[in-house]
């Protein structure tokens, strides 16, 4: 039985449209990963191994398209948008062909109609030229798959920046995964596929393809003009990786042109600068963090005991937390995760010993395997997190069945009194806005993690000053990182009136209050 990987990427949104990326012969699913943070601003994402390429198991010699689609319908969702990018392409649109309740909606990319020419589609690669590419696979496939990288990038006019990409990616195949692929292209015919596939489509073509002449556009607008055709200048075989603004702006406009999806929401926070504010504060951190470590501690007792579970640490900061989930955990892999690479590299020189890896990633796109970590702990992490059913989703997918994750986060309460201060002051947003209980309610429905305990709690600073406050936020690096925060210094005299409406707020002991809403979440993924 083929064993088929498969990775499934929430959206912004629970209700946005499925988009299933297939790649092409000689690659994996990694191909796509540079446009999978755009691109999930309006779809959820699954991205699939083809059989016998990247983490897929190899399959036997001889398969054809419909045993390669038997294979991987299992895994694929029941309705979604297809983008598939050469022998992908082929793939998707035989699967619409066939299975047209399946297919929404159908992208393909640097795709043709049969791969080898022959007397009725003659903008195709020619018989001999695929010969002997054929040959040379069988003969050496570390020097074919050379030629062909060649020919992937031929004519395009990025093709350095294309080859960087290229070189990154960490391609496995075998070779009887090889000519099992070649097997394919040289035998699907999708001529009379593409007559009945009944979904919107639109061709991608690069206007400088060595592997799929351009020509070929001509022919797919003759024979079937009800299908919509975009040939991107200047690239060649990869138009996706030569131009990938304007490939997500065309898939995109064409899902939006035929209704597959409603408009997006734009993104509020900025994560990269979520990223270096939190670097920028590591060694300042621990000395103003003390209710960040007292929340902390108490989030430990949430966290149930269970040696020899791998357990991760979910925004480890400083890694204050570590020593203690390393007692917990006991002789368990223990995983250290952080947005920020300043944070992480200051955890790492003062935990080193006690960590089993370091990871560098984002909540919402987790670079873990899925079924991997028995346990997660996450501290004030997640509320800088805005796509929040990709968060609860990715901590679905790598939690084992009856995994456990703590969390603590924050609510749209926290830092009422600031918040409404400024308002007093200008329209700018100076305070950041986390999400309310429903949203977090519905992320969590929407990944198929059960709610244990909720629990919530109000922490309240004190200070004589208000400088105290904004000093110990900067500190802590929680400052304004939303798009609609004021460019450019704060003057002196908004200062000043910030001061003075705060202190509406001054206690009867004289003292400045700041209010945490904490919420503390023990959520369980189902056996």
């Amino acid at each position: 039985m083929t064993v088929i990987y498969r990775e499934h990427l929430a959206a912004y949104r629970s209700d946005a449209a499925e988009l299933v990326l297939l790649h092409g012969w000689a690659s994996d699913s990694e191909i796509w990963r540079s446009l999978i943070p755009a691109l999930r601003r309006y779809f959820h994402i699954t991205l699939i191994d083809l059989p016998g390429f990247g983490r897929s198991v190899a399959c036997d010699v001889g398969v054809n398209a419909a045993d390669a689609i038997q294979q991987l319908l299992p895994v694929l969702p029941e309705s979604a948008i297809y983008c598939g990018w050469s022998l992908g392409g082929m793939l998707a649109t035989a699967l619409a062909a066939e299975h047209p309740e399946r297919v929404s909606g159908l992208i393909t990319v640097a795709t043709n109609a049969v791969f080898v020419e022959n007397a009725h589609w003659p903008a195709a690669m020619s018989q001999r030229d695929f010969a002997m590419f054929y040959a040379s696979i069988e003969n050496n496939a570390a020097k074919g798959l050379r030629r062909f990288g060649l020919l992937q990038l031929h004519g395009d006019q990025r093709a350095s920046d294309v080859r960087t990409i290229l070189n990154n990616q960490n391609v496995s195949a075998g070779s009887v995964a090889l000519i099992t692929g070649l097997g394919c292209l040289e035998r699907i015919d999708n001529r009379r596929s593409l007559a009945k596939v009944v979904c919107p489509v639109i061709h991608i073509f690069g206007a400088e393809d060595a592997l799929v002449p351009v020509q070929a556009a001509e022919l797919f607008a003759a024979n079937y003009p009800d299908h919509k055709r975009k040939v991107m200048a200047g690239c060649g075989h990869l138009p996706f990786l030569s131009a990938p603004q304007e490939f997500v702006a065309t898939v995109t406009e064409f899902a939006q042109s035929q209704q597959l999806f409603g408009d997006a929401r734009p993104y509020l926070l900025d994560k990269t600068d979520v990223g270096r504010s939190f670097s920028r504060a590591a060694s300042s951190y621990d000395g103003a963090a003390m209710l960040q470590r007292r929340i902390a501690d108490r989030l430990l007792t949430f966290l149930p005991r269970s040696l020899n579970l791998p357990l991760m640490d979910l925004g480890c900061g400083t890694g204050y937390s570590l020593s203690a989930l390393r007692q917990s955990v006991g002789d368990g892999r223990l995983l250290a995760v952080d947005l920020a690479p300043g944070m992480l590299a200051y955890a790492k020189d003062h935990h080193i010993n006690i960590v089993d890896g370091w990871v560098c990633g984002d909540a919402e796109d987790l670079p873990l395997a899925d079924n991997s970590v028995g346990q997660i702990f996450s501290s004030l992490a997640l509320q800088w997190c805005e796509n929040l059913p990709a968060v609860y989703a990715e901590i679905e997918r790598v939690l084992k069945p009856g995994g456990t994750a703590v969390i603590a986060t924050l609510g749209p309460d926290t830092l009422y009194e600031l918040r409404e201060a400024w308002r007093q002051v200008d329209e700018y947003a100076h305070v950041n806005e986390f999400a309310p209980q429903s949203a977090i309610q519905a992320a969590i429905q929407y990944s198929g993690l059960k709610v244990e305990v909720w629990q919530e709690a109000r922490e309240v600073m004190e200070y004589e000053r208000l400088p105290e406050l904004t000093r110990e936020l900067k500190n802590i690096g929680a400052h304004n990182v939303n798009s609609g925060r004021p460019e450019g210094l704060t003057s002196r005299g908004r200062i000043k009136a910030l001061a003075a409406a705060y202190e509406q707020f001054r206690r009867q002991d004289g003292l400045l209050p700041a209010t945490y809403q904490v919420w503390y979440l023990r959520c369980e993924k189902q056996e």
